[in-house]
C-alpha cells in the first residue's frame, strides 16, 4: 500500500474487494495498522473507511472493526430494480404519473401545514440552534416525545429514547448491537413484510417468515420455528402491517411477549401506521404491553411516515439493558439528526401542532381509503386481501393468470406506479399480489388510476384467452 490520502485508502480496498482478494465477511485491517502501513494519521485512514462504508463495500461493527459487505455483485436483481426505478422517477415524470407506490405523508399539500413559517419561528426562538446536542438527541425533544407517548399509555423516561435520522437507520443500529457472522443472527418476520427492512435483514441475517392470519401470526407455525432454531429478533408492524394491513389482536401481542421471555428473543416494533386508524378506537402498540423491568421491545417510529416526507427524523425506545452499548454505537456513527430538525419537531409536539395535524391528516386520507375500498370491491379480476380499517395502503390479489411483474410494467407504461408483491416476501415468491397506497393521491386521481389498472387486467386476460 503506497503512501497517500483517504482516497488512496478507499481505492486500495475497493480494488481488493472487487477483484476478490478480500472476501465477503472478511475483516479489514485496523485503522492503526492502515495508518502505519500507509504512513498517514488515523483520521485520514478513517475517512477512507467511511467512503467505503457509504458506498456499501464495508460495514462497521461496534467494538469489532470493519468487514466486507456480503454482496460483491453490484448489479441488482429484477425485484430490487423495480424498487430503484420507483426511487429514480424525475420531477417531470411525476407530473404525468399516478403514484400508488408511495406511502409518505406530505402534510403541506394534504392539510396546508405551514412548515415554512413554523421553521422560521423555530430559528427565531432558538439561539442555541448550533450548539452541540446530547448524542441521543435533544433532551427537551425526548421529553416532549415521552409526554406524547404517555398520552397513549406508553410510560417511559426520556433516557430510554434515542433520536435518529430514520427507522431504517434505527434497524441498522440495532443489528450492529447483535453482530455475528452472516447467518448467525436469526430474524423472524411476517410473510409478507416491509421490503426495506427485509432487504437490510437479508444482508446480515438468516431470515425466516411466518404466515399471517387475520389477527396476527400463525403461532403453530412460529412455535415450530422456535423449537428448532435460536431466534435473536422478531420484526413486525403490529398495527396495519405493511403491506397486508393486518392488525394483531391484543391476545396475540401478549402471547408474543410471553414467548419472547420464554425463548429469550427481542422484538422490533416499527409503529408507523397506528396513527392512521379510521375506526373509533386506535389499536394499542405492542410496547403498551411490554412489562417494566422485563422489557423485550425495541419501539421505532419514523416521523417522515407520519407528518411530512421531508422530516428526516425518527426515534426509538430501547430496553434499558442495551442503553450504554447503543449510545456508544450512536457516538461512533454520528447518526443523530441536526438540531434544526429536532427543534422543529419539538415545536410541533409541544405546541400541539403534531397531534392536531395527525387528526386532520387522518380525516383526509380516511375519505380516500373508503372510496378506494368500495371501488376495488367492484372491480373484476382482483380480491382485497383485507379491509384493514386503517393504514396507508391496501393489499390486493390479482387473478392467478396475471403475472405481477408483467402487470407492473403494463401499468407503468400507462402512467400508473404500483408495488408488486414479490418484493415483500423473504423468498421473493411471485403470488400475483400488489400493494396500492392512497395517501398521496387525490380522489379523482384514484379513480383514474384504478380505471387504468382495470384496463390492464382486462388486457392481460384477453391475451391469456
Amino acid at each position: 500500500m503506497k503512501k497517500g490520502s483517504c482516497l488512496d485508502v478507499y481505492e486500495y480496498f475497493k480494488e481488493k474487494i472487487l477483484n476478490g482478494d478480500l472476501k465477503a465477511g472478511e475483516k479489514l485491517p485496523s485503522l492503526r495498522q492502515v495508518s502505519m502501513k500507509k504512513r498517514l494519521n488515523t483520521t485520514t485512514a478513517l475517512k477512507g473507511y467511511e467512503m467505503l462504508e457509504r458506498e456499501g463495500y464495508i460495514f462497521k461493527v461496534l467494538g469489532k472493526g470493519s468487514f466486507v459487505s456480503e454482496s460483491r455483485d453490484f448489479s441488482i436483481n429484477l425485484d430490487n430494480r423495480l424498487i430503484l426505478e420507483r426511487a429514480l422517477i424525475t420531477e417531470e415524470e411525476k407530473k404525468n404519473l399516478i403514484d400508488f407506490s408511495k406511502d409518505e405523508i406530505d402534510s403541506i399539500k394534504l392539510i396546508g401545514l405551514d412548515l415554512r413559517n413554523i421553521m422560521l419561528k423555530v430559528l427565531v426562538l432558538n439561539d442555541d440552534m448550533f450548539e452541540e446536542e446530547n448524542l441521543k438527541g435533544s433532551r427537551t425533544l425526548r421529553e416532549g416525545i415521552a409526554d406524547y407517548l404517555e398520552g397513549i399509555d406508553i410510560f417511559i423516561s426520556n433516557e430510554e429514547i434515542v433520536v435518529l435520522n430514520s427507522s431504517q437507520q434505527c434497524l441498522n443500529t440495532i443489528l450492529k448491537l447483535f453482530f455475528k457472522k452472516k447467518g448467525e443472527i436469526s430474524i423472524v418476520v411476517s410473510d409478507p413484510t416491509k421490503y426495506k427492512a427485509l432487504n437490510l435483514f437479508k444482508e446480515r441475517a438468516d431470515v425466516k417468515g411466518v404466515h399471517l392470519l387475520e389477527d396476527g401470526w400463525d403461532f403453530q407455525d412460529f412455535e415450530e420455528i422456535l423449537k428448532n432454531n435460536k431466534i435473536d429478533f422478531v420484526y413486525e408492524s403490529f398495527n396495519y402491517q405493511n403491506p397486508s394491513g393486518i392488525v394483531w389482536s391484543d391476545e396475540k401481542k401478549e402471547r408474543l411477549l410471553k414467548l419472547a421471555q420464554e425463548y429469550d428473543f427481542y422484538i422490533i416494533e416499527e409503529d408507523n401506521n397506528s396513527e392512521f386508524y379510521y375506526t373509533e378506537e386506535k389499536p394499542k402498540a405492542l410496547k403498551y404491553f411490554d412489562r417494566r423491568g422485563k422489557e423485550r421491545v425495541f419501539y421505532l417510529k419514523d416521523l417522515a411516515k407520519c407528518i411530512h416526507k421531508e422530516m428526516k427524523i425518527a426515534y426509538m425506545i430501547i430496553p434499558p439493558i442495551f442503553r450504554e452499548r447503543l449510545e456508544f454505537e450512536v457516538l461512533n456513527s454520528e447518526i443523530t439528526p441536526g438540531n434544526f430538525t429536532q427543534k422543529t419537531l419539538e415545536y410541533l409536539i409541544k405546541n400541539g401542532i403534531y397531534s392536531e395535524s395527525l387528526i386532520k391528516i387522518r380525516e383526509k386520507i380516511k375519505i380516500r381509503y373508503e372510496y378506494m375500498v368500495e371501488r376495488l370491491k367492484k372491480m373484476k379480476g382482483i380480491r382485497l386481501m383485507h379491509s384493514p380499517g386503517g393504514g396507508r395502503s391496501i393489499w390486493i390479489k390479482l387473478s392467478q393468470n396475471i403475472d405481477e411483474k408483467e402487470f407492473y410494467y403494463l401499468c407503468k407504461k400507462n402512467g400508473v406506479s404500483i408495488l408488486p408483491g414479490t418484493i415483500f416476501y423473504w423468498d421473493k415468491r411471485v403470488d400475483s399480489k400488489i400493494r396500492l397506497s392512497f395517501v398521496g393521491i387525490e380522489k379523482e386521481e384514484i379513480e383514474k388510476g384504478l380505471n387504468i389498472i382495470e384496463n390492464a387486467i382486462n388486457e392481460i386476460d384477453k391475451k391469456v384467452l
